[in-house]
C-alpha cells in the first residue's frame, strides 16, 4: 500500500505545520505529534523524513484507535514518567516507551 493509501484507510488527518494553540505545549525538537487521527508535522520538516515520520505517526493513530485517546495518553505518560524514574534521560525514555519502540520499528519497513 501507498502512504497516501495507509493515511486514508486509517482515517487520519496530516497537517504540515503545528497549530497555535499546540506550539507551547510541545517540547523543544519535537517534530510531530499525533492527537487522536491528527497528525501535525512541523512546517520546516524535510520532505525526504516525511514519509518514515507520518509511517510512525500512523501507528500511534492506529494505537489510539485500538486503546481509546484517554488510555492510549495516560499509558504513554505513565511508561514515560516510569522510565525516568529508573534513572532514563527523557529521549532514552521516550525511545524506550513500548508505544515508541513499535512506532520505530514501522520508520524502517519501507
Amino acid at each position: 500500500m501507498s502512504l497516501q493509501d495507509d493515511i486514508a484507510s486509517a482515517r487520519a488527518k496530516v497537517h504540515l505545520r503545528f497549530p497555535w494553540w499546540l506550539r507551547p505545549f510541545l517540547m523543544r525538537g519535537v517534530v510531530a505529534i499525533t492527537l487522536g487521527r491528527r497528525i501535525y508535522v512541523a512546517a520546516d520538516m524535510a520532505k525526504e523524513h516525511l514519509e518514515p515520520l507520518l509511517r510512525h505517526e500512523l501507528v500511534h493513530v492506529e494505537q489510539i484507535a485500538r486503546l481509546g485517546l484517554p488510555l492510549f495518553y495516560w499509558r504513554y505518560f505513565k511508561e514515560f514518567i516510569a522510565l525516568r524514574r529508573r534513572g532514563l534521560s527523557a529521549a532514552e525514555a521516550y525511545r524506550n516507551i513500548s508505544f515508541e519502540k513499535e512506532a520505530l520499528a514501522a520508520e524502517k519497513i519501507l
